[in-house]
């Protein structure tokens, strides 16, 4: 009885593909080029770790993280290089980048900033057998130090450049991290520009072409490397209690950078891996909830995995979206998307998106995991003002940018 069951829904799943001959007759949705005044950010899914790109309301320009796991294995499912593994994730954001610009009308090969929440190899990317070299030949091409070659950015922020010694220089020495930090030295030594997330400031990510147009729209940095907002001007306090031995608490993921976008009556959180599975100053997922509070759009921490998405930083939040980035079998897990449907910690309806899916967990996860939408590349696209937005969901197997699925236009919260 089961086992039909999961036929019954692994067919439920399918995404039905035209057959070669039929594609010249299909008429394909795109999305409507950016214009100014709308704030589009594209997670962008190539099955091997984030990478979040945004297009501004006067065009400014930025991403967040540039992952690429490289060729390890993993005990569970992990997805392919999507669309296609005849590229590195690195092109493949490159290429996605670079077409949206171009419809936009702004420089295809130029990003204003690109802003790196921590050190793991799905947020920075892993040299693997695949990377290409640097010219120099001191570092591999992987992720971010590949999108670094392949665009110009005006600005790296990185949450803890120069010394990378936080909590402790040893727990900063992988191979990752080394690699990148190679990429940094060469940026720096060709004059490209490097510095360290300052938390609680809102001037460190500005618009730069017309933000007099804009006064609604800033981008707040919450919290980094133990430090978090107090919500009162720039001011910060550590999250850490006093004498606590840092040697003790490597986990790379509790360290991320975070960062709270405003348009008018829109909010989106991006927060990278912070983590909510804990009862004591680890929970950094209910500190950064309470200063940000209702939340239009929310980038799940840590994949949705079990450690994250507790249910104080949902009931505190009331997203009217949640975004998963996917790479993983336990991409959500089935508690925290429990959490995240659950109209007890808050009534409002809800939509869940994921960029990127193992179909497999999709089945795992049964009737709720029927409830995430349609998944591929998830664009967020906000309305002039702030006050209205849409989410579309791009085909993410093909390199044709449909749109295979989209929301009704959303009233953003006051």
């Amino acid at each position: 009885m089961f086992a039909a069951f999961l036929m019954f829904m692994a067919a439920a799943c399918y995404r039905e593909l035209p057959f070669p001959d039929d594609e010249e007759e299909q008429s394909v949705e795109t999305l409507p080029a950016w214009q100014k005044g709308y704030l589009d950010i594209h997670h962008i899914s190539t099955g091997r770790g984030d990478c979040t790109f945004m297009i501004l309301p006067d065009g400014t320009t930025m991403m967040v993280d540039a992952g690429d796991l490289g060729s390890g294995t993993y005990t569970q499912e992990i997805m392919n290089r999507i669309p296609f593994s005849s590229r590195t994730p690195g092109e493949w954001i490159v290429r996605y980048v670079s077409n949206y610009l171009t419809e936009a009308g702004l420089d295809s090969r130029h990003l204003d900033y690109l802003m790196v929440t921590h050190y793991h190899n799905d947020h920075i990317g892993m040299p693997s057998n695949y990377s290409i070299p640097s010219t120099n030949g001191k570092y591999q091409m992987a992720g971010v130090s590949y999108v670094g070659n392949f665009l110009n950015i005006d600005e790296i922020v990185d949450r803890d450049y120069p010394d990378f010694s936080y909590p402790t220089t040893a727990a900063l020495q992988k191979k990752e991290i080394e690699n990148y930090k190679e990429y940094l030295k060469d940026r720096v030594e060709k004059d490209g520009k490097v510095t360290k997330f300052k938390v609680g400031t809102d001037s460190q990510f500005v618009l730069k072409h017309a933000p007099a147009d804009f006064p609604t729209f800033s981008i707040r940095n919450i919290y980094s490397s133990g430090t978090i907002w107090t919500g009162e001007e720039d001011k910060t306090r550590s999250v850490v209690p006093a004498g606590t031995d840092l040697s003790q608490h490597g986990n790379e993921n509790l360290w991320s950078s975070v960062i709270n976008l405003q348009y008018g009556d829109f909010d989106y959180h991006c927060g990278g891996d912070i983590l909510g599975g804990y009862s004591d100053w680890r929970n950094v997922e209910s500190a950064v909830g309470a200063l940000i509070g209702e939340t239009d759009v929310y980038n799940c921490d840590h994949h949705a995995y079990s450690d994250a998405m507790n249910p104080e930083v949902i009931a505190l939040t009331t997203p009217q979206v949640f975004v998963i980035p996917v790479w993983d079998y336990f991409h959500p897990e089935p508690e925290p998307l429990v959490r995240m449907l659950d109209k007890e910690l808050y009534p409002s309806d809800r939509l869940v998106f994921a960029a990127g899916m193992v179909e497999s967990n999709r089945i795992r996860l049964l009737e709720d995991g029927q409830k995430i939408q349609p998944d591929g590349h998830i664009v967020v696209r906000v309305y002039e003002g702030g006050s209205t937005f849409q989410v579309f969901v791009v085909n993410d197997r093909t390199t044709t940018f449909d749109v295979v699925h989209k929301s009704e236009k959303l009233t953003s919260n006051k």
